[in-house]
């Protein structure tokens, strides 16, 4: 892959920075390849699939765990530590239009390969490697991205069996805070908006409950993924909802509700007795009284 063609995987302005612990910087793409560390996927649209893997070894290790090639392998020549890249063919979204299977699919392979690989769990998954930067050794390997469902053929069940509740990491973050937000924004908008609230105070309730989500993990997600996360919520179910919406939705969601009881007027009893509805009523309630 040439410096060109990764420039045009990663976000329009990534955060990147020289040696991590200093402050991170917003640049464009065509710059912030100039850079060591790089942001790899935005938060809201993932091409990147990256593992950490801090072992000496790195070199080999999907190779000696089955796993497909990487994409590229970039490594630290100081002490045999890398980061894997597998590009994705088909990008997958989190807007709250996007596809939850997908979402749930992209988590699952994640973490099927972290733990197959035996990648560090607690790796945030939002800055890796620069593979075009000269501070790292880089094979380029694999020169078609994948399918999500070529990596996913290597695992098994134990791979992806999700670990104590505490251990989330990578994608599995930003899918976790996703499906916290949005029953909160579909039950709180219609409260906001009868207050007469606008949009940014929605927006901002939306921040206080992501905040409270996010500091459950043990490597919290970035304060611009989180914006971008949220951001998304707001602006989906703000500009969707309305009251005459949302009452068409409380009605669908009812007759959805209603459809799976079982009811007197979809059985019929009484027709299976041969007699009228109102024959069979009226012995019901001498059955009850006299019982």
């Amino acid at each position: 892959m040439t410096r060109a063609d990764y420039i045009l995987t990663l976000p329009a302005r990534p955060y990147c920075v020289a040696t991590l612990g200093n402050k991170l910087r917003i640049r464009a793409a065509k710059t912030a390849v100039g850079y060591p560390m790089i942001q790899h996927n935005s938060p809201l649209i993932w091409r990147w699939m990256v593992f950490d893997i801090d072992s000496p070894n790195a070199f080999d290790r999907a190779e000696e765990r089955g796993c497909p090639a990487p994409t590229f392998t970039a490594l630290n020549p100081a002490n045999g530590h890398a980061h894997l890249g597998y590009l994705l063919q088909s990008p997958v979204s989190a807007f709250d239009s996007s596809s939850r299977r997908a979402m749930r699919f992209y988590a699952d392979v994640e973490r099927g390969l972290t733990h197959r690989l035996g990648a560090d769990t607690a790796y945030p998954g939002f800055l890796s490697k620069n593979p075009v930067s000269e501070t790292w050794a880089v094979d380029w390997q694999a020169r078609i991205p994948y399918q999500l469902a070529t990596l996913n053929n290597c695992l098994d069940k134990a791979d992806k069996r999700r670990r104590p509740k505490q251990e989330v990491n990578g994608v599995g973050r930003n899918f976790t805070l996703f499906d916290t937000l949005r029953p909160i924004a579909y039950k709180q908008w219609r409260v906001l908006h009868k207050a007469g609230k606008t949009r940014d105070d929605f927006e901002h309730m939306l921040k206080v409950a992501a905040a409270s989500t996010n500091a459950t993990f043990p490597v919290p997600l970035t304060r611009a993924e989180v914006n971008g996360i949220v951001r998304s919520v707001a602006r989906w179910v703000w500009n969707k909802f309305s009251p005459q919406g949302f009452s068409a939705l409380q009605s669908a969601r009812g007759q959805r509700r209603w459809s799976k009881t079982i009811t007197l007027t979809a059985t019929k009893p009484w027709e299976a007795e041969g007699i009228s509805r109102r024959t069979w009523e009226r012995r019901r309630v001498a059955i009850a009284i006299s019982g």
